[in-house]
């Protein structure tokens, strides 16, 4: 039994949990690790985010005859190019309108309250509520209190959010260079880990790491290409019925829509309310586009997109989400669903090789 294989994996569980217990609690052994992991964590992790949204532009050029390392220039050049000419056509128009939201705030939390007072006054409302007027001017001053704390918070640290801006943005600086050597070199990595196992092993580790690579790329790039398509989508039809901040709540829309089933609901509520401040028709117009927008969405684009190849369902979609969140908050909404694609991927192979290994070995006569 001491030298059976289970014994000792059990073990070798053991003795690493107890080292990391018993590290975690001399703050000066894991403090240095723990620092640098903070540090590095952000430019990997948005280096492998855009690993997998450019890779195969790198793969295909490199196909092309075209060296990787100047496939990779070429790749750069082109992002820069782009970049340029969505700020000098999109900037100023993004920049006049959050400059307007955030001097409009006062006005807009009065507009919205007198709104909603309206639509309380309203014989459907009254009749919904049942009499329960008292409730609704709580909900409403404290909805409307949410609101301008939000913009007057906004609008008080435009200072030291130029200051986090300016940060980030020296943080970004070393994402190019992460970026080019994952991209010149990430294409290797699955076979230098692989060195590292027995030969009998390899075969089986490689099938398992390229099937978490197609689970992590399909929903990286999938994922990415569907939240544009919402944000265009979004963009024309708030354009269409003149909603005002049209592009940011846009740029809302798409960023929310990376997050599964509660992502779209999140986007569409700051539409609502800023149609409420012009009239309830604005409102439900601007409901009505995202509701189009999403089923196009659900119905057309996302099966084209993303395929069935990360098909759960939505209740096994909604505990990930919840655990994720609970664990490791917005970042862990954001992952969740990734991290349960890889996980699913390495539960399967353990699964197909244990039901492999307990088959009965057929000797073969001689």
């Amino acid at each position: 039994m001491l030298n059976s294989r289970p014994f000792r994996f059990a073990i070798w569980v053991l003795l690493i949990f107890v080292i990391i217990l018993v590290g975690s609690q001399v703050s000066f052994i894991f403090q240095p690790a723990l620092l640098i992991i903070r540090a590095l964590f952000f430019p990997v992790f948005l280096s492998g985010l855009l690993y997998y949204w450019f890779y195969p532009v790198v793969d295909w050029l490199h196909q092309q005859k075209v060296p990787r390392a100047l496939a990779i220039v070429l790749l750069y050049c082109t992002i820069i190019s782009i970049f340029v000419l969505l700020i000098s056509v999109a900037g100023p128009v993004f920049q006049r309108q959050f400059a307007s939201l955030v001097g409009d705030a006062p006005r807009i939390v009065d507009e919205l309250r007198a709104r909603l007072l309206e639509l309380q006054e309203t014989e459907w409302v009254e009749r919904l509520l049942g009499g329960g007027s008292v409730a609704l001017d709580d909900l409403i001053n404290h909805f409307t209190n949410l609101v301008s704390n939000i913009l007057n918070t906004l609008a008080a640290n435009i200072t030291p959010i130029i200051g986090i801006t300016t940060s980030v943005i020296t943080t970004l600086l070393i994402i190019p260079f992460i970026l080019f050597y994952m991209l010149l070199d990430g294409h290797k990595l699955p076979d230098t880990l692989v060195e590292y196992l027995p030969a009998r092993h390899r075969k089986e580790a490689r099938s398992v790491l390229r099937d978490m690579d197609n689970a992590i790329s399909s929903y990286i790039q999938g994922q990415a290409l569907v939240s544009l398509c919402v944000g265009i989508l979004a963009l024309i039809g708030y354009l269409v019925i003149g909603l005002d901040y049209a592009l940011i709540l846009a740029l809302v829309a798409t960023i929310t829509n990376v997050v599964p089933l509660v992502g779209p609901i999140i986007g569409t509520a700051p539409a609502i309310i800023v149609g409420l401040i012009s009239s309830p028709g604005m409102a439900l117009r601007a409901l009505v586009v995202m509701i189009v927008v999403q089923q196009l969405e659900s119905m057309l684009i996302s099966p084209r997109i993303m395929g069935k190849k990360l098909s759960s369902h939505p209740v096994t979609i909604i505990l990930v989400i919840l655990a994720a969140g609970k664990i490791g908050g917005f970042l862990g909404i954001l992952l969740a669903i990734p991290t349960f694609a890889v996980l699913r991927v390495i539960a399967s192979h353990i699964y197909s090789l244990v039901v492999l290994y307990r088959e009965p070995v057929t000797k073969t006569p001689k």
